[in-house]
Order: C-alpha cells, then sequence, then structure tokens
C-alpha cells in the first residue's frame, strides 16, 4: 500500500554534495521510498498534505548509554527512547552499555554486549531502531572476546577508556584488530567519567591517546571536561587522526565550536558526527541532536541543510547504517518539520539557522505514522493533513 506525501516546501536528502532535493513530494511503499518528485503508481492508501513544511531524513543519535529495553538507570528514566523519537530521532547508537549494573570484567562485559545487540535487533519503542551492543574493553578483555562479539553480530567496540582498560597502548592492539575485522571504535575523550581507581590512573584522555588508539571515532571531544585547545587542533589537523570526531550536547559549547570551525575550515565536515552523550548525569535530552544542530548553525553560519545531511546521512555513514538518505529504495525514515508555532521564521532550517527548536509535526519509521504532534517539542506552525482513502 502506498503513502504519498505531498505539498511539500523543502526536501532534504541527508547529502553532503546535494543537500535539498528539488521536489514536492514523495511515494512509500510499505516500509520504503519508492519515488520522489513523481506521481504514485496507484491510488495511495493515505495521503499527507504537508501544508509547505520541509521533509527529511530522520536524524541518527551517534551516542547513546542504553541498557536494555526502554529504561536508563542512571536517570531512574522510562521512555528517554519513545521520547527520542518525537525529537525526530529515528535511529540510536550505543556507545556502551556502561550503565548496566554488574559488569566487573571482559566476561560480563560481552554477555551485557551480546544481550544488548539482540534485544534492540527486536525492539525498539516507537520504531526507534537501535543499534544495541558495543563491546567495553577490560582490563581481562582478549582478542577471543572480539571474536566472539563480532561472531555474535557486534559491530560497535564502546567507548576506549571507560571500561576499566585504561592503557593506550593496549587498548590501541585491540582497537585495530576490532577495526581490521570491520568493527566500529569509539573512544572517550577528555576527562575520565571513572569515579572509581581507573579514573585516577589516567584522569585525562588526551589527543596522544586518541593517536595511540587510533579509533574510528574521537567521541565526545566536547565532553563535561573537554579536549584541550591544543588536543583539539591536534586530533581535527592530524594525518593520522580518526575518520570521525564527535561532538554532543552533554558537553561544552566552545570546544563544540572549536572542533566545528576547525573542520570547516580545512574542508573535513564529513569527519563530523552530532550525538547526546546521554542517558547521564547530564540528564536525558529527547531533544539534544535538535539542539546541538541549533547552537551549531546559529553560531557557526553553517547551512541547516548540510547540518542535517551531518546528523543523517554522515552518521548512517560512520556507522554502516541503511538509509537516512531520501533517495528511492531507502528505509521510509522520515520527519515533517517546520518552525515553531509564534516563530517569526518562516521555516524549520530558518528556524535552525536562528538557533531556534523547530516544530516536529510528524515523524515516520518503517513508512508508518509513529508522532503526530510532537509531545517535546513546540507545536509546529503548519499541521499536516492526513487522508486515509
Amino acid at each position: 500500500m502506498e503513502t504519498l506525501l505531498y505539498n511539500i516546501g523543502d526536501m532534504l536528502s541527508g547529502k553532503f554534495d546535494s543537500p535539498k532535493i528539488k521536489a514536492d513530494s514523495l511515494v512509500i511503499d510499505e516500509d520504503r521510498i519508492v519515488s520522489i518528485g513523481k506521481e504514485p503508481s496507484q491510488s495511495p492508501h493515505l495521503s499527507i498534505d504537508c501544508k509547505g513544511m520541509t521533509v527529511a531524513p530522520g536524524l541518527v543519535d551517534t551516542h547513546v548509554h542504553p541498557t536494555i529495553g526502554d529504561f536508563g538507570t542512571k536517570q531512574q528514566s522510562v521512555g528517554y527512547l519513545e521520547r527520542m523519537v518525537h525529537g525526530a530521532v529515528t535511529h540510536a547508537v550505543s556507545a556502551g552499555e556502561v550503565h548496566v549494573p554488574g559488569r566487573v570484567g571482559a566476561d560480563s562485559a560481552l554477555a551485557i554486549a551480546l544481550a544488548a545487540y539482540y534485544s534492540y535487533k527486536n525492539y525498539g519503542p516507537l520504531g526507534i531502531k537501535v543499534h544495541g551492543g558495543a563491546l567495553l574493553l577490560e582490563q581481562d578483555t582478549e582478542i577471543n572476546h572480539i571474536d566472539q562479539a563480532f561472531e555474535g553480530g557486534v559491530r560497535i567496540i564502546g567507548e576506549v577508556g571507560i571500561g576499566s582498560l585504561k592503557d593506550p597502548k593496549r587498548a590501541g592492539e585491540l582497537s585495530t584488530y576490532a577495526r581490521d575485522l570491520g568493527m566500529v571504535v569509539h573512544m572517550h575523550c577528555g576527562a575520565t567519567s571513572d569515579r572509581g581507581a581507573g579514573g585516577e590512573k589516567h584522569p585525562y584522555f588526551s589527543a596522544d591517546d586518541v593517536l595511540t588508539v587510533r579509533p574510528s571515532i574521537a567521541s565526545h571531544a566536547n565532553s563535561f571536561v573537554s579536549l584541550s585547545d591544543e588536543d583539539v587542533d591536534l586530533v581535527c589537523d592530524h594525518k593520522e587522526g580518526p575518520p570521525f570526531i564527535e561532538v554532543v550536547q552533554a558537553g561544552g559549547v566552545r570546544s563544540m565550536l572549536r572542533v566545528v570551525e576547525r573542520l570547516m575550515d580545512r574542508g573535513g565536515l564529513d569527519r563530523l558526527l552530532v550525538g547526546t552523550d546521554t542517558p547521564t548525569g547530564y540528564g536525558v535530552t529527547s531533544l539534544g541532536i535538535i539542539k546541538t544542530l541549533g547552537d551549531i548553525c546559529s553560531m557557526t553560519g553553517l547551512s541547516p541543510e548540510v547540518g542535517w545531511a551531518i546528523a543523517s546521512g554522515n552518521a548512517a555513514r560512520a556507522f554502516n547504517l541503511e538509509g537516512h538518505k531520501i533517495i528511492e529504495g531507502a528505509p521510509a525514515d522520515l520527519v515533517v518539520i517546520d518552525a515553531s508555532l509564534g516563530s517569526p521564521q518562516r521555516s524549520a532550517m530558518d528556524a535552525l539557522a536562528a538557533g531556534e527548536f523547530i516544530g516536529v509535526a510528524l515523524v515516520i519509521t518503517d513508512g508508518k505514522i509513529r508522532v503526530n504532534g510532537s509531545q517535546c517539542t513546540l507545536r509546529s506552525r503548519r499541521v499536516a493533513s492526513i487522508n486515509k482513502i
């Protein structure tokens, strides 16, 4: 059964090279985008008049610390994943299930990663896709633990440095092995988040540590206590620096802007990722990706369309995720967004450029409407008209 979205204002592609699509309609068949700017092949089962609002790929949060299910132990929070969908996020990626109680070494870390992977493979509240299961490296982690994780489907090494393994040289050996298998390796940057003895032994993860470990991602370069200016510059500039550098909502604004502007100046925005680093002590931030994009675009002059591509298609590329671009054949994980009711801005992109929160009118995952009027954003200026035939 086909669904037609029409009367679209801006359509964002999720791609750097061509962030906007010159079309005002698209067709979904079941859970896939089947045509863009063309009439449906048959009378649609559902038609959605977007009233001139923006249609875009769903966002990816590249830095989440899930547990099992939709409960965060750090903040005793229930339903945070569901609320992320109300914030236009359709895919959340684990940086390690660090808050699951009972992790005391490599065997338990492996068991937790496998449990999270299989749980979230089959479970996503309100249609969100969760890439769960990120193996944390412990002092007793060996190659066989990585092999078992990989054979079980796990494709992410959680933040190097938040497990009990703090030695960059040993972590680098394991990281290289995991990356050679095809795994994505997160690495903690800045001050340690370890409250135990391990944190005292290695209280700060520097640019030199990042270059030693050689992860896929320098995670939260703007953490609670960020990388120093010199370390930000080195991570961004070094020819052997990580392929991706991440900024997060749960971190410093000044260092975030330094990362973004450094990459902008060097033509390296394809290395930039945006996450929330939640749920953590910082809290639960349903609108964290939207807020971070607004901060970046309003304070650096980055085009909002390119910003959206960073947080959708580029994030998908970093983790080999399907979709998060509007192209024929892609999964129909889409959002309909606008400036908020009462805003002086006329569109969602104008609102992001001004640093405002946008209004999320609709969220669609797997071709199904999951959110009709976000419970977390302000109301959108316009309201979509949905007609079932």
